[in-house]
């Protein structure tokens, strides 16, 4: 912390390895530790090359005896592939007090079997329907006398005039067909008919032929479908001959979405394979569709495939060229479920705390499956209908793991701790005992501070992930603190830090900087003080509005603008002095 511009750096990195200092993961490193410093004196009979391990980290194998651990730099110690774990028959039972029960949250909720799959994110635009595209080509020689539709966007009805055309060769047929019908020979009209069809001459126009009985120069072409002009190829005046294009119409009733799936997920993908739709441009617009076709052929550039679906259009907003977010439905039935937060993963695997009722509570091992819409698949470890804890569950399993790692080393027999071992008084924040790990965990959230103090006066914005590492912490911390002081605090501070993730920049992000103090100012004050004097940080307040920063030596920049402000000087933890702020310790200043 002494060098903020490590500070990004420091952050991933302890948001990578925080989970291996979690207070779930206490009892199980001493334990590795001690079996793997035991299999160090043990004999091994076996001719394979030893392997050795971390006793902090045991995925960490090398075949180095005098090596060490490249994440601690802890020496490494011999894996005896013998040991072999010894399951636990015991079941150890947590009790708690209705009060203590309500005190921590507690919420359980029942695992049921409901339909779940897992989902495969993709994104997609609309497209053109080509099924509804309509092409009026011209079939005759002549001149386009009248063009009544003569720009992209124009609305076009079934049986409405486009153009009229006059044509030598069509007026020469239609004189023959009159003749035809005067004379009243058959096989003579329904030939000259079938010339008028060839020559592109409509039934509407036929018909009006034969009532006025009189040859017409310019023949009308009349639209086959409803739709709307997309491109026009003529001028009124232009010569024409068969197979001239003339307009092309689109109809929008429904439109395409071409959604893009990675090369590696196409096993997954299946032809009327259901998917949910967003399209942010039209939120009121149908949310879900079906693999309609699977286009045979990957983008070498991207390495994607395409697939297609149909999505009505009705109310015409959905416009060709917008983006649309499509999750497809991967392999979904009816599968026994709790929510994903009831599910605990530690180094013995995944387990969850049961409600065994009367206030009694136990750990229970499960074997997950699939994860999707916040819910998680349990193939084996609980039956439908058992109910588990899905708030409060961090703290249950804490005390679990506390009473099963004393229970061994107790007599038998003898009670280890009581029932309501989680209402004994919580101590106040002055007089709680810290090691080292814990404190420079809730460092981080002091290191946030000073980042986004920073930023503010650089006149820059956050990058949202820097201060993850903090929040991240704040759940494994405030679990080992429940009902304490430091609870309280931890929770506003990581409020305020996810609020400053939203804002980012500008006036939004100096409120909630604001907010972070005011949540970090009890343990600024009294929680470890000489701490942070140590680490050679200067504490400030904006005297015109009493808002307050933190910040390293150099130059005082006050975030909050160009008013005066005093330095507050760190005394002992829970000096009275400290708490009053008398103006004799306090040092004012301008910019």
């Amino acid at each position: 912390m002494k060098n903020l511009k490590t500070f990004c750096i420091i952050s991933m990195v302890v948001f990578l390895l925080s989970a291996c200092g979690g207070p779930q993961n206490i009892e199980h490193d001493h334990n590795s530790s001690s079996m793997a410093n035991s299999a160090t004196t043990r004999e091994s009979g076996s001719e394979q090359l030893a392997a050795y391990t971390c006793p902090m980290h045991p995925h960490y194998i090398s075949t180095d005896p005098s090596g060490s651990c490249p994440i601690c730099g802890m020496s490494l110690v011999q894996v005896d592939s013998s040991d072999e774990d010894i399951p636990n028959t015991e079941v150890t039972t947590v009790s708690l007090a209705a009060g203590m029960i309500q005190t921590i949250g507690v919420r359980i909720q029942k695992a049921k079997v409901t339909e779940l799959g897992s989902t495969l994110r993709a994104f997609g635009t609309i497209e053109r329907n080509e099924r509804l595209e309509n092409v009026s080509v011209a079939r005759m020689e002549g001149w386009i006398e009248e063009l009544l539709v003569q720009a992209e966007g124009d609305q076009v009805t079934k049986g409405q005039i486009l153009y009229r055309v006059y044509s030598p060769d069509l007026l020469s047929a239609q004189k023959d067909y009159l003749a035809a019908l005067r004379i009243g020979n058959r096989q003579r009209i329904s030939a000259v008919e079938q010339r008028l069809t060839s020559l592109g001459l409509q039934q509407p126009f036929l018909s009006a032929l034969k009532t006025s009985k009189k040859a017409i120069p310019d023949v009308a072409v009349y639209a086959e479908a409803d739709g709307t002009v997309v491109d026009v190829n003529v001028r009124k005046g232009d010569y024409i001959k068969p197979g001239t294009p003339i307009l092309r119409l689109q109809s929008f009733e429904n439109v395409w979405v071409i959604a893009s799936i990675p090369e590696t997920d196409l096993p997954l993908i299946k032809h009327g394979l259901s998917a949910n739709l967003k399209f942010k441009s039209a939120p009121d617009a149908p949310s879900q569709s079906r693999i309609d076709y699977i286009y045979p052929t990957v983008n070498p550039k991207t390495r994607t495939a395409r697939v297609r679906l149909v999505v009505p259009n009705k109310s015409g907003r959905l416009l060709p060229g917008a983006y649309v977010d499509v999750d497809f439905n991967i392999d979904r039935a009816q599968r026994l479920s709790v929510p994903t937060e009831a599910v605990l993963r530690d180094s013995r695997g995944q387990h969850v705390i049961l409600a065994m009722g009367g206030g009694r509570f136990q750990a229970r091992t499960v074997t997950v499956g699939i994860s999707g819409n916040g819910l998680t698949e349990i193939i084996s470890g609980l039956d439908e209908g058992d109910p588990v804890v899905v708030s409060g569950q961090f703290l249950l399993d804490s005390e679990v793991n506390l009473r099963e790692g004393l229970s061994k080393l107790a007599p038998q027999g003898e009670a280890v701790l009581s029932d309501h071992s989680l209402a004994r008084t919580a101590p106040s924040i002055s007089a709680m005992q810290l090691d080292a790990a814990t404190l420079s965990q809730i460092d981080h959230f002091v290191d946030a501070a000073l980042y986004i103090h920073k930023t503010i006066v650089d006149g820059s914005e956050i990058n949202p992930r820097f201060v993850e590492p903090a929040i991240e912490l704040g759940d494994s911390l405030r679990a080992r603190f429940t009902g304490t002081e430091l609870d309280s605090i931890l929770n506003q501070s990581q409020q305020a830090l996810k609020a400053a993730q939203q804002a980012r920049s500008g006036q939004l992000l100096v409120q909630q900087l604001d907010g972070l103090l005011r949540s970090l100012n009890p343990w600024l004050q009294d929680g470890a003080p000489q701490h942070y004097r140590e680490l050679d940080l200067y504490w400030y307040f904006d005297v015109d509005s009493d808002r307050r920063w933190l910040q390293q030596k150099g130059e005082t920049k006050n975030p909050y603008g160009e008013g005066d402000w005093q330095l507050i000087e760190w005394t002992e933890a829970g000096d009275e002095k400290m708490q009053a702020m008398p103006s004799d310790y306090l040092h004012s200043g301008k910019h």
